[in-house]
């Protein structure tokens, strides 16, 4: 995360463990996802992994019991601290203080990276993903979220506002939160797919997640309800880039 971001976790007033507890979709859909991909990958007891951007260690729970040695990387003391805490019946964690773009982390030092809600923090991916590169074994693999520019209500929106520069630009659309403090940024599948091909990435698998996260269907819905049209529509939604999310599975080169 850049410095503005640091600055916007670390504020007193805001609490990002707080901030998911009427996000229990969102959450449950990307949990589902990363599981998924982390399942693709071999002989996880014997690997490690690296969560960049881990906040208070949200998916910990997730990776923990399957690799033998897990790193959290955060730069918001605050949210470090509550990840000391809520990680604190795993014995396998270590946690370090540090940004995405300077990663305090040797060369080839670790077999998988995940990088969850992060890039929409950053106005270029290509420095994260030169670290993601240099901390990598051979070999190694990396599962990535970013927020999908081309999802559908962003295509509505640009076709009933005759927005045609939308459609063939692929640079990242930069967005302000609505307390202004932030800047969001979502990108272009395809220029996600050619920065990672750039850098001796194969991509492997990609699921687009929170398809139907909207503020009236989770009111009306019960969240079992919103999963099950979340695993039933995920293989045409992912086709058709549909969701405001996207996490992928890629692979660098040996």
């Amino acid at each position: 995360m850049e410095t503005k971001q640091k600055i916007f976790y670390d504020d007193p007033g805001f609490d990002y463990q707080e901030y998911w507890q009427n996000r229990e979709y969102e959450n449950r859909c990307e949990q589902i996802a990363v599981k998924k991909l982390l399942d693709l990958i071999p002989n996880k007891k014997a690997k490690s992994i690296v969560d960049i951007g881990a906040g208070f260690g949200r998916l910990c729970p997730l990776y923990a019991p399957l690799f033998k040695k897990c790193l959290l990387v955060e730069p918001s003391e605050k949210a470090l601290e509550q990840a000391k805490e809520f990680c604190s019946s795993f014995k396998n964690i270590e946690h370090k203080k540090a940004f995405i773009e300077h990663l305090p982390i040797p060369n080839n030092s670790f077999d998988v990276v995940l990088i969850i809600r992060v890039s929409h923090h950053l106005s270029d991916l290509q420095t994260m993903m030169k670290e993601v590169k240099r901390i990598l074994k051979p070999g190694g693999f990396v599962v990535m979220e970013y927020a999908n520019k081309m999802h559908f209500k962003n295509i509505l929106e640009a076709f009933f506002h005759f927005d045609w520069e939308f459609f063939t630009s692929h640079q990242p659309v930069s967005l302000r939160s609505s307390n202004r403090r932030a800047y969001f940024y979502n990108y272009h599948p395809s220029q996600v797919r050619s920065l990672a091909f750039s850098q001796g990435f194969k991509i492997i698998k990609r699921y687009s997640v929170s398809n139907f996260r909207n503020p009236f269907l989770k009111k009306i819905l019960p969240l079992p309800a919103m999963l099950f049209l979340e695993k039933t529509f995920e293989p045409l939604a992912t086709y058709l880039r549909f969701g405001p999310s996207i996490i992928g599975l890629a692979q660098i080169e040996k």
